[in-house]
């Protein structure tokens, strides 16, 4: 008898490969922590630089002034360009349509200021009128855009 025969079965056995199963099964996990830092970023960003807010897109050359404050924001902003223009809030209006725009957002206006924009190379009587058309409208507060001069 060779010795592979005198072990016969039990060779065989011990020779084949052992298989493990794990009593725990490995589930993929995606870990989105950093996804909701990211979220939360961009969030917080946005609301920051909304706050920050515009006081309009339209380009005019305000007139300086010694005494200029600072702008603490508002609802509407009214731009007289050179060419004597009128924008409120980046959209061109003219005199009569203005004055019924400025009725319907008296409603909404929270603080009741409107900031007035004025080129200084527009006509003094545009400026005037816009004044005239906000007080016809129920606004009376209104503030003239100036630059701080040294």
């Amino acid at each position: 008898m060779s010795p592979t025969a005198s072990r016969g079965r039990s060779y065989r056995r011990a020779i084949m490969p052992f298989i493990f199963k794990s009593r725990y099964q490995h589930k993929a996990f995606i870990d989105i922590t950093p996804l909701i830092d990211l979220s939360f970023n961009l969030i917080l960003f946005f609301m920051v630089s909304y706050s920050m807010g515009t006081i309009s897109s339209i380009m005019v050359h305000l007139p300086g002034a010694a005494q200029a404050g600072s702008y603490r924001g508002s609802d509407v902003v009214i731009t007289v360009t050179e060419k004597n223009e009128i924008y409120v809030n980046d959209v061109q209006y003219d005199m009569p349509s203005l004055a019924a725009e400025m009725k319907k957002r008296k409603a909404s206006m929270k603080d009741g200021v409107v900031v007035i924009r004025g080129d200084k190379k527009s006509n003094y009587e545009t400026i005037v009128k816009v004044m005239d058309v906000l007080n016809q409208a129920g606004i009376p507060k209104f503030t003239l855009a100036a630059v701080k001069t040294q």
